[in-house]
């Protein structure tokens, strides 16, 4: 065994800081025989439980740690101190650094405790001493590391600053379980530090521990490091000796503290923790004093049944009891009741749920309870695929919510259950090929043509690596044959692809724990107040949380659109309790291969299946959603051509008739498989799903395993061996081959009731896909196509009459949205709506004078402009040219409009009117005032004349001697001269009317 322990390493979740992956860490602690290893990541927990898996199974004690930084103030004084987030002390260097490692159970969780709190600071993390000290059981800190502020101090000569922080951690952790971090990375102002920091620490008497900061596993990396943190903009660390050195070398860099290495061994001895991984940890659900989850599970259940059956007959009893018994049994029923209590809120909201994904959709209790819409019974699904008595595993039901509303759903959870019990999943963003090529071609400063080429030749494939990249494409390793920068730059991207870069939010997990989750789980501040686990969904589920999906489904929200839009046409209310899943119309259509936009028979090969099958029912749908797959698609010719009598329908054995009859002989389904073993072998279903797991993983010792017990069951039961081998043989071809039922069932559902909708309401479905594929023009163009070949108009956008998005008007015209319109947005509909709603628009000028032209602006109106979304504003059949010439007049009225009744309109009251004559420097220069003031002379009266020079944007209040008397003839000789609309009455300014003096504070006299 070997005399030194690392205790301060930070590994690849020490996010764009390391590089050392777990499994190299783990390895290469089993290759230098270290009885245990520590991982002390930066800030975070990220990944522990990863880490504590990997090390148990090799064999290495692990110890859990974290790295955090110590403010130097308490917690009650932070929000004073701290002076909010532009505060300069919130700065790095204001602050200490400290790795504190887990002794126990108790010390791991207050780890997990520490690390949440130290996240819920704005901008940087960090803890406090009190927050420390009441958290101190079961932690060992190491202090005065090379990151420390204590050995800085010390390294420029100050004692009393190092002194300071040193007390402070003794106020915050036993003097046991306190010790100081020596560290030599060859660094001259570390070297400075280190024999202060020995006195320093010997005068309080705390004992030495050596360590080496590790970052990456061999010297040779240390360039790599550099480069990942050039990435982000940061320096590397100083020199090449921050790698997980050996032990002979450690105790060699540290022969003259022997004590200091010992004292790896003593912590590593001391530090013994074991997690519950594996226990199961279901939310509780709130149940009546004195009544039990399972007493409530069975009675809702049993209600819920007879809403969904009536009566109930004694297929339904048998099987609703059976399944509450293994629900009970399994001690499942709070979960069950869980899952039914957010779908049902979910429905009292209004917000629409799908029928079921996966396995779950064969639980006649999830039926009962409305979690799924599928019946298990009508579609002979199997609840032991769902939940298998043989093989005890955590249920696992996925809901789908409209995608819009999901957020609601999971919020009415965390009010529900609390705030400190659920919380969205974290994951991780990685370095994938392209972005590691650019990052580490931009870190190195490399070539950009030859990083751009290099990232170019790598196929676009999802989730493909470099590696494969280079196996793959020829070209790529002739140029890094014949480029040293490519080489490079290559190099560099190898050793960073795959890292972890950044935190983020899975999709759709979610984690509702029956304690607080930071008693196990470390989490960060989240969106919406939701908090965000540090730890990924694997290990979440490692350490027994059940993770539940909340997915959004488009899907939903495309019906939801349809069937609102099909309400508020008259068109009637559509219940899909109501509807019929054989309807010949939407079958019909289907037959046709009819079906853009249709969920999971979009695809041309599938129309082309639709089309060859003439699908009359759902479990066509079922059976075409499980075949239209790699591998089982070579099994469709054989199901048509026996679906229409074209070919004889062949069983393996007259007995396995009634499990393949619905298939014509072709096993589409696991189910299947499962119900063959068991009337063949006589299997229980249980045994029988365990026989599917087994043979899927096609492993050669297990196939013969399961080969013997199965070929053992058939002749026990009779079958000869041969035929016994033949089912088995195909048992074996057909398990990776076989899909879902249940979850097929589930999406046939979705399937149909979007068929049904477009045979049925195609001007609603085919608005409803254009609003939701805005933003695709190729997608936008195939639907206006499919719209046009069964005659029905797209309309263009029209501000008068738009609404945001796309609106079926009749059965013949769809009206474009105005969000479809390139370059205009939310804000910009907003506005044209708000003025729209205080009346229409009655010309282009009123348009523009009463939209909020911060919101809509020239580029947004011009955007309009050329969508026709302006053309009811306009001259008929007007070019482009003109148009863009009537909106520039258009503007210069508003403008001038603007500018009579606002900028010197601020004191208006009621008072009397004038008329302004709006002139530009055309007319100027072309003599046109001398002819106005003759035409304005020869009109004599009572009302005064305002000019306004569009050139100077600057108005004039005219001589009492050129008032006139207004006449249509008047107003039509001005508009021959200065233009249609530039002469039209106003209301003077009050200040204006006692005497053009006394107005020329805000006019200017002629």
């Amino acid at each position: 065994m070997a005399g030194f322990v690392h205790l301060h390493v930070h590994s690849e979740y020490s996010l764009r800081e390391s590089t050392l992956r777990l499994p190299d860490l783990v390895r290469r602690a089993v290759e230098m025989n270290m009885p245990a290893v520590a991982v002390t990541d930066s800030d975070g927990l990220y990944g522990a439980i990863q880490f504590y898996t990997l090390a148990r199974e090799a064999g290495v004690k692990p110890i859990l740690g974290v790295q955090l930084r110590l403010a130097p103030w308490r917690s009650d004084e932070g929000a004073a101190t701290s002076g909010g987030p532009g505060a300069p002390n919130l700065r790095p260097d204001a602050f200490d650094s400290a790795v504190l490692l887990a002794e126990s159970f108790t010390g791991y969780r207050h780890l997990v405790q520490l690390v949440t709190l130290a996240h819920r600071r704005e901008r940087l993390p960090y803890v406090c001493v009190d927050e420390v000290a009441a958290r101190a059981l079961g932690v060992i800190g190491l202090i005065g590391g090379g990151e420390s502020a204590i050995l800085k101090a010390l390294s420029a000569g100050d004692e009393a600053a190092a002194e300071s922080w040193l007390r402070r951690w003794q106020a915050a952790i036993p003097p046991r379980s306190l010790y100081v971090d020596v560290q030599d990375h060859h660094l001259a102002w570390e070297r400075r530090g280190l024999p202060a920091l020995i006195r320093l620490a010997r005068r309080h008497g705390l004992p030495l521990v050596a360590t080496n900061d590790v970052h990456y596993a061999d010297p040779d990396d240390a360039p790599i490091q550099r480069v990942l943190a050039a990435i982000e903009g940061r320096e590397g660390l100083e020199g090449d000796r921050y790698h997980l050195a050996s032990p002979d070398e450690m105790t060699r860099r540290f022969a003259k503290l022997p004590e200091a290495v010992a004292s790896t061994l003593e912590i590593a001895e001391r530090c013994d923790l074991t997690l519950p991984l594996g226990e199961l940890r279901l939310p509780r659900y709130p149940v009546p004093e004195g009544e039990s989850a399972g007493a409530v599970l069975r009675r809702a259940a049993e209600e819920g049944a007879r809403r969904r059956y009536g009566a109930l007959t004694e297929e339904v009893r048998q099987r609703l009891d059976y399944e509450l018994d293994i629900i009970e049994r399994l001690g499942f029923a709070d979960y069950f009741l869980v899952v039914a209590d957010f779908i049902r809120y979910a429905h009292r909201q209004g917000i629409s749920t799908g029928p079921g994904r996966g396995s779950a959709a064969g639980s006649l209790v999830a039926y009962a309870l409305r979690i799924t819409d599928v019946d298990p019974l009508a579609h002979k699904l199997l609840f032991e695929r769902f939940l298998n008595p043989e093989r005890v595993s955590w249920p696992d039901i996925d809901t789908d919510f409209e995608y819009e509303r999901r957020g609601e759903v999971i919020r009415y959870v965390v009010e529900r259950y609390g705030a400190d019990r659920v919380a969205q999943i974290g994951t991780f963003g990685t370095l994938a090929a392209r972005a590691a090529l650019r990052d580490a071609g931009r870190a190195l400063g490399a070539p950009a043509k030859v990083v751009d080429s290099l990232a170019r030749r790598v196929p676009s494939t999802p989730g493909i690596t470099l590696s494969q990249a280079l196996a793959q494409v020829p070209a790529l390793r002739e140029q890094l044959d014949q480029d040293p920068d490519a080489r490079r730059v290559w190099q560099a991207a190898a050793a960073l692809e795959g890292l972890p870069r950044h935190t983020s939010v899975h999709a759709a997990g979610v984690v509702i724990s029956p304690e607080p989750l930071t008693d196990l789980v470390p989490v960060v501040p989240g969106a919406d107040g939701i908090p965000v686990t540090q730890y990924a969904m694997e290990d979440i589920e490692r350490l027994g949380l059940v993770k539940m999906d909340f997915l959004g489904l488009r899907t939903l929200t495309l019906i939801d659109t349809v069937v609102a839009s099909v309400a508020r046409r008259g068109k009637g209310r559509i219940d899909w309790r109501r509807i019929p899943t054989d309807d010949p119309a939407t079958y019909e259509m289907l037959g046709r291969g009819e079906t853009e936009g249709c969920f999971q028979l979009e695809s041309t090969g599938m129309r082309r299946v639709l089309r060859d099958l003439q699908p009359t029912q759902l479990d066509d749908l079922v059976a075409v959603i499980s075949l239209y797959r790699p591998g089982p698609m070579e099994n469709i010719p054989a199901f048509i051509a026996a679906r229409h009598g074209r070919t004889p329908v062949r069983y393996p054995h007259p007995d396995l008739e009634p499990i393949l009859k619905d298939t014509y002989g072709v096993i589409v389904y696991q189910e299947q498989i499962m119900q063959i073993a068991a009337r063949m072998a006589g299997f229980s279903l249980g045994e029988a799903d365990l026989l599917r797991r087994a043979v899927s993983k096609k492993k050669r010792e297990v196939l013969d395993a399961e080969r013997s017990r199965f070929v053992a069951g058939c002749i026990a039961r009779g079958y000869a061996e041969e035929t016994a081998h033949e089912v088995y043989d195909l048992i074996v071809r057909f398990a990776d081959y076989g899909f879902n039922r249940s979850h097929a069932a589930a999406y046939a559902v979705l399937a149909f009731r979007t068929a049904y909708l477009r045979a049925h309401h195609l001007p609603d479905f085919l608005a409803a896909l254009l609003t939701m594929s805005m933003g695709s023009a190729e997608k936008t163009a195939e639907y206006i196509r499919d719209a046009r070949r069964h005659g029905i108009r797209v309309l263009p956008p029209n501000v008068l009459t738009s609404a945001p998005n796309y609106v079926a008007l009749s059965d013949q015209e769809i009206l474009t949205g105005l969000l479809a319109v390139r370059g205009v947005g939310t804000a910009v509909v907003d506005a044209i709506l708000d003025a729209r709603r205080e009346g229409p628009f009655t010309s282009l000028v009123d348009f523009l004078q009463r939209v909020n032209p911060r919101a809509v602006n020239r580029k947004a109106v011009e955007s309009l402009l050329e969508a026709g979304a302006l053309a009811p504003l306009l001259p008929d059949h007007v070019s482009p040219k003109a148009a863009l010439h009537i909106l520039e007049q258009a503007y210069e009225s508003a403008q001038w409009h603007r500018h009579t009744t606002g900028a010197i309109g601020l004191a208006l009251d009621g008072g009397d009117e004038a008329l302004y004559i709006r002139v530009d420097e055309r007319f100027v220069q072309a003599g046109g005032l001398a002819r106005l003031r003759d035409l304005l002379s020869g009109r004599p009266g009572d009302v005064p004349v305002v000019l306004y020079d569009a050139s100077r944007r600057s108005l004039r209040l005219l001589p009492e001697r050129y008032r006139v008397s207004i006449s249509p003839e008047l107003i039509s000789v001005l508009e021959d001269w200065v233009g249609m609309g530039n002469a039209r009455m106003g209301r003077l300014p009050a200040s204006a009317r006692s005497t053009a003096r006394d107005a020329g504070r805000m006019v200017k006299e002629e």
